[in-house]
């Protein structure tokens, strides 16, 4: 029999803690590493975006990079291109990817041709083919601007006029958010563009890619990743259903086309359920009409769960993000909706750091000031208040012994904001209406149906030929190479 004290210890395997098995779930989730030293800075509206991205174009010396959904050909489109322009007499690369969808008008104008006679490399995404198939419904609705491979900027702001508004017609400006970023996390923006360009053809410049991984600089303290969705990957909605689950305090949300899952909607009534100040912004009109009446269908069952929905009394919001326990944040382009999750490019920031969350969280408070709470009842309103009210005491003793008095100033901010809110609209005549809306839509198109029903088979067919074609080609072409390369 063997001595006990001579047989070799194998320690336990060591249990990994709890902040880094949040670090595995979000990086799992995600599918992007975390990128620290970055200098990430909020940018506002069109007012104050777009002339952060003007100063940063016309201050370009080697290089730019822009992908964009709407590349309109009204004044402010027709600013930037000037100002491509300029920097391709001066030498400067110009990459440029525009979805064939978002900006049709400026693809049929020609509104490209001057840049890509001065020397530009510009690709459509997704333009009309043989070889497209159903990826053909896929879009490019990302918003990215990379200058110099140093700077970029990603909001969901696109190069057009649209969201200054117009003040001769008493239109608001949008209310949209962008972030302007530094650092190494610039690198992974410009990796998420790259991919996109290559898909459609194209290849990078000689001179851009300067900077080998890990080569750029450190400009800050903040920690950030790049959410780059993909039709092949639901990163984005995978990265929030796992951070929806770590929410403890509070979870805001601010969407421009809420159309969400079951599983999404079921994710928020279950924080709210547990006690998190759940609150979701969205437009009251919308440019897109009939998603807002789709949305209106969506609020009773998360006011009966506690979820507090607000409507944007101004034009338009159009802002994309997620805020979360005063500790983390996503800012892009992804929509809560089916096409944005499963079928678009998007790209988002995920923002791991506490103080450009807080002022985040200063805007989405500051949002509400011009917002309507939709509410069940006014009886169920005044309980939800009393109760909101013993989550608040909790929220501050959880929150003194943290290093940060930001998150408890923002929930005394938020518990204030509370006790002076009285712009309320009780959810049953909204919703009656949007039924009304989408029954009379229904029955419009039934009738269609009835006396033209090529309406709908044509479109139908051309999907499924194309469709066919496609993937038949692509088959016999794949066979073709194959035994070619076996002579």
């Amino acid at each position: 029999m063997n001595n006990p004290a001579d047989t070799e210890f194998i320690p336990a395997p060591t249990r990994p803690s709890l902040n880094a098995m949040i670090e595995q779930l979000i990086q799992r989730a995600s599918g992007a590493a975390a990128r620290s030293g970055n200098q990430i800075e909020i940018l506002l509206d069109s007012t104050e975006n777009f002339p952060e991205w003007e100063a940063a174009l016309r201050s370009a010396q080697e290089s730019i990079c822009i992908e964009m959904y709407i590349f309109a050909t009204d004044e402010f489109g027709r600013t930037i291109r000037q100002i491509l322009l300029d920097k391709l007499a001066q030498g400067v690369a110009v990459v440029l990817v525009y979805d064939w969808i978002g900006s049709l008008g400026a693809h049929f104008k020609r509104f490209f041709r001057p840049l890509v006679e001065a020397g530009a490399e510009i690709r459509s995404y997704n333009p009309p083919g043989w070889f497209g198939g159903l990826g053909l419904l896929s879009r490019n609705h990302r918003k990215s601007i990379i200058v110099d491979e140093k700077v970029a900027f990603v909001s969901g702001l696109c190069i057009s006029s649209a969201w200054n508004g117009n003040p001769a017609k008493g239109i608001a400006p949008w209310r949209d958010t962008g972030l302007k970023l530094t650092g190494p996390i610039v690198q992974d923006v410009l990796a998420a563009f790259e991919d996109t360009l290559i898909s459609q053809g194209g290849s990078m410049p000689q001179q851009l890619r300067n900077y080998e991984e890990g080569e750029a600089c450190q400009t800050g303290s903040a920690t950030g990743r790049v959410l780059a969705t993909t039709p092949a990957n639901i990163n984005t909605m995978r990265l929030d259903l796992n951070i929806i689950g770590l929410a403890r305090q509070n979870l805001w949300i601010t969407d421009a086309y809420f159309m969400p899952t079951r599983m999404y909607i079921q994710a928020l009534i279950n924080a709210a359920r547990a006690d998190v100040d759940v609150r979701v912004l969205v437009p009251r009109t919308s440019d897109i009409r009939w998603i807002g009446t789709v949305s209106r269908t969506q609020y009773r069952q998360l006011l009966e769960a506690g979820v507090r929905v607000f409507e944007w009394n101004g034009t338009m919001i159009h802002a994309k993000s997620a805020i979360i326990d005063g500790q983390w944040a996503r800012v892009g382009s992804t929509n809560l909706n089916l096409s944005s999750w499963y079928a678009n490019r998007e790209l988002d920031i995920s923002i791991e750091d506490p103080d450009t969350v807080y002022l985040l969280e200063r805007a989405f408070l500051k949002d509400l000031e011009n917002a309507t709470e939709v509410i069940l009842t006014e009886e169920q309103h005044a309980e939800l208040q009393q109760k909101r009210a013993g989550m608040f005491k909790g929220h501050k003793a959880l929150h003194r012994g943290q290093v940060k008095g930001m998150v408890r100033q923002v929930m005394q901010l938020s518990q204030a904001f509370d006790n002076n809110l009285s712009s309320t609209r009780l959810v049953g005549l909204s919703e009656a209406w949007a039924y009304v809306s989408i029954g009379i839509g229904m029955l419009l198109f039934g009738l269609l149906l009835w006396f033209l029903p090529q309406i709908l088979l044509w479109p139908i067919l051309f999907l499924l030929v194309i469709g066919g074609l496609s993937v038949t080609v692509q088959a016999l072409i794949q066979i073709w190479r194959f035994h070619r390369g076996q002579r």
